[in-house]
């Protein structure tokens, strides 16, 4: 024990003996030459995969805006999205869920539906870019799909492409029920005060197929019709309006001094006709007191004349999606009444 504290007294000596011998500091040296300043890096170009290209939309001001506009739209009002909790028939089109779910797995239906659905919103209509090379590639705005549409109305038989944006658009606005089919006996059985097109018509209208064709004094139109060529943001989105609210601005590069959307009273017209069609099958006694169809069967054509007033009615525009072929539908349902 004696040796091990005088070990210790020892190496304790030694450490304060060592710390009090540190001599002082030396000058300081002399400072290193300075080193060779970067080049500054080029600005990426607008239009390409430089690292201003998505600043273009990605950005504040850009966002506030769209956002601000689309929550004035239909859309994102979300009236219907309930039908998408109860019914996954229903949730494709009536929910944000509901379709990017049918977008991936190329079903009609969801598998179930959603306990708490949400309205169409952003990333319903928008995935991922599938290119940032927009000035070769185009613009793609990110949609998540642009393919053309197999109708549901009659099981996919029919496919719609407008080779454009329009086919986002279809699959939701088009007919879910098929025109009336003659089984032989010249009559057809209505079973649901609904019965029609399903609200969402416009792309086949816009098309200029799948009302029903009833012989009469009007020609049905090619349908090539000049709207067809156009595409629904053209008209509908001017300027990247998200409110969906059609353009008159748009209309004018066609139909230029329009004060409103009556181009050569097309709309009066329609209206006009569309009241005409309305009494005749309330004096048919073919609609109640609120409007909706008497369920019963009846003539092939009398039916005909039934989907294509509803079709009308849900088309929504009075006539300018399609002029020719909508004012063809109604006077030949009204003569055939």
């Amino acid at each position: 024990m004696k040796k091990l504290i005088k070990l210790l007294s020892i190496a304790f000596f030694l450490g304060v003996l060592s710390m009090s011998c540190e001599g002082p500091a030396g000058s300081a040296g002399t400072d290193g030459i300075d080193g060779i300043d970067g080049i500054d890096g080029s600005d990426g170009t607008p239009g390409t995969a430089g690292n201003t290209v998505c600043l273009e939309c990605h950005n504040t001001t850009t966002k506030t805006l769209i956002a601000s506009d689309y929550n004035e739209s239909v859309h994102a009002a979300g009236g219907a999205v309930g039908y998408a909790g109860s019914r996954n028939d229903c949730a494709k089109c009536h929910s944000n869920e509901g379709f990017i779910e049918t977008q991936h797995t190329g079903h009609d239906t969801t598998a179930t539906g959603f306990a708490i659905p949400t309205a169409i919103q952003c990333e319903t209509c928008h995935d991922f870019h599938k290119t940032l090379d927009f000035e070769n590639d185009g613009q793609d705005y990110a949609l998540r799909t642009n393919t053309a549409v197999a109708l549901l109305m009659d099981e996919g038989a029919t496919t719609l492409d407008f080779g454009n944006n329009s086919n986002l658009c279809a699959n939701c606005h088009q007919p879910r029920e098929n025109t009336p089919v003659d089984d032989g006996t010249g009559f057809f059985e209505i079973t649901s005060k609904r019965y029609g097109p399903h609200h969402g018509p416009q792309s086949t209208i816009v098309a200029g197929i799948k009302g029903y064709e009833i012989s009469g004094t009007e020609t049905y139109p090619s349908s090539d019709h000049a709207h067809k060529a156009g595409s629904c943001t053209q008209c509908h989105m001017t300027d990247k309006d998200h409110s969906m609210e059609p353009s008159l601005a748009t209309c004018n590069e066609c139909h230029s001094g329009l004060t409103d959307f009556d181009y050569n009273g097309v709309q009066t017209t329609v209206t006009a006709k569309l009241a005409a069609l309305e009494s005749a099958l309330d004096a048919a006694g073919l609609l109640d007191a609120s409007g909706y169809f008497v369920p019963g069967t009846y003539g092939i054509d009398t039916v005909g004349a039934m989907y294509n007033y509803k079709t009308v009615q849900e088309d929504r525009s009075m006539g300018v999606h399609n002029p020719p072929y909508i004012l063809a539908l109604l006077q030949n349902s009204i003569e055939a009444l």
